[in-house]
């Protein structure tokens, strides 16, 4: 990491190395006098000593504390969607969830990790699924992951929706996070949702009384920078016990969003994973 530091902001060296090259020359300067004793001719570097010490002090302490560097995370919990926001999102549209708002709008709704049960088979719900996105560029690779997108799933019509923050995705590198929700880049603040609407198209495949392994297909609209795209996917039904977990890996080409800048590739791996208890 301190390496890494050095990359990004050498600021904080430079004026180190300023300072303490005053020192320097201070102490060359006294060492050629002859005249006095040792701390007679070193009283002036022992106070520069002091005061170079103070002041990379005060370098170290405003560099970690107003610049962003890799010391500081967006907190996660002011940016974390609940399994409530998913179910009262407007845009929703879903049958299913219309009993269940008023059957268990005091119990379910409450948890993090829910699932409702009506005439029209179990909706799986939860807000700690995730979505990665990948890019693979000539001087450096771009990742985030966002930990905290809220997702639904039903396990007889084979509705599926998922809605994440875009200020939810984290980077290792949070210069690159500021950067990717600039209006020049992903806008979070005009588009600050990234929603998927989509069926199982094959749902009757999958046992879910049975462990296993199951592959799916689903079709579904992709709503990315305020642009909407109907897609394609892959993915798998991972069946174990009462547990649920779809999984999905596939690629998007970012200027069918409206994404212009050239600072990532041409196309971005997606990893969708949403585990139900």
């Amino acid at each position: 990491m301190f390496f890494t530091l050095l990359k990004e902001i050498p600021q904080m060296f430079v004026i180190a190395a300023i300072i303490w090259g005053f020192v320097l020359i201070l102490l060359i300067r006294n060492s050629r006098k002859r005249s006095a004793g040792f701390f007679a001719r070193h009283r002036s570097t022992l106070l520069a000593v002091l005061a170079a010490c103070i002041l990379t002090l005060a370098d170290i302490w405003v560099f970690v504390e107003y610049i962003p560097t890799h010391f500081k995370k967006h907190p996660a919990a002011e940016i974390s969607l609940s399994a409530k926001d998913l179910l009262i999102d407007s845009s929703l549209n879903d049958t299913i969830h219309k009993p269940a708002l008023e059957t268990k709008k005091k119990d379910s709704i409450q948890k993090d990790k829910t699932s409702i049960t009506d005439l029209n088979g179990k909706t799986y719900l939860t807000n700690k699924a995730s979505i990665r996105f990948f890019s693979r560029g000539d001087s450096e690779d771009i990742e985030a992951t966002n930990h905290s997108v809220a997702c639904s799933f039903n396990n007889k019509t084979g509705n599926l929706r998922l809605t994440g923050l875009i200020r939810g995705f984290v980077f290792e590198n949070e210069i690159m996070q500021d950067h990717f929700n600039d209006p020049k880049y992903m806008n979070s603040e005009a588009f600050p949702k990234t929603t998927f609407t989509g069926k199982v198209q094959n749902l009757l495949s999958v046992n879910f009384s049975k462990d296993g392994n199951y592959p799916i297909t689903t079709v579904g609209a992709l709503t990315i920078h305020g642009i909407t795209k109907n897609i394609t996917v892959s993915g798998q039904v991972l069946i174990k016990g009462t547990r649920a977990t779809l999984k999905s890996v596939f690629t998007i080409k970012r200027i069918d969003f409206g994404i212009t800048t050239d600072e990532i590739a041409d196309e971005l791996e997606i990893t969708v994973i949403a585990a139900f208890d």
